[in-house]
């Protein structure tokens, strides 16, 4: 029952504005690895791309991987610090790399140095819509049309 009530919630987050934040947000994240294709695929063609980049490349830490100390997306608990400082800040730290306060490291661009400045602001923005900053990326999409 648990899962098709999920199925629907991602269903209807889809379903609406293409920047409407996903609802699935919870104060610790949604639970086990969130693989791409456990998460809403937004229909705005930015966050979209954003969605195909975490599932390539971000997922590997940002899914729940708990060795790499990286902040699990849909957990409200994890973002908010980060949501503090801003895009402007988590765009940095993704594009240039960033070594946090407990040692753990965010390798520029994910480890993945084939990935444009474009794609990694796409996966750091879908990141954020997911984990409780839907405004922010809609304020940010707004400002890119």
């Amino acid at each position: 029952m648990a899962r098709v009530a999920m199925t629907f919630a991602l269903g209807l987050a889809c379903a609406g504005s293409a920047q409407a934040d996903p609802s699935i947000a919870t104060e610790a994240g949604l639970d086990g690895f969130l693989a791409a294709d456990r998460l809403p695929a937004p229909e705005d063609p930015f966050l979209a791309l954003g969605h195909r980049i975490y599932g390539g490349t971000c997922q590997n830490c940002h899914g729940g991987n708990r060795a790499t100390g990286a902040p699990k997306v849909t957990s409200l608990a994890d973002w908010a610090p980060r949501l503090d400082q801003g895009l402007e800040v988590l765009f940095d730290h993704a594009l240039t790399g960033f070594v946090g306060p407990r040692y753990t490291q965010m390798p520029a661009r994910g480890a993945n140095p084939a990935l444009t400045d474009t794609e990694v602001m796409a996966a750091v923005t879908y990141m954020v819509w997911l984990s409780g900053g839907g405004a922010m990326a809609e304020t940010y999409l707004k400002t890119r049309n």
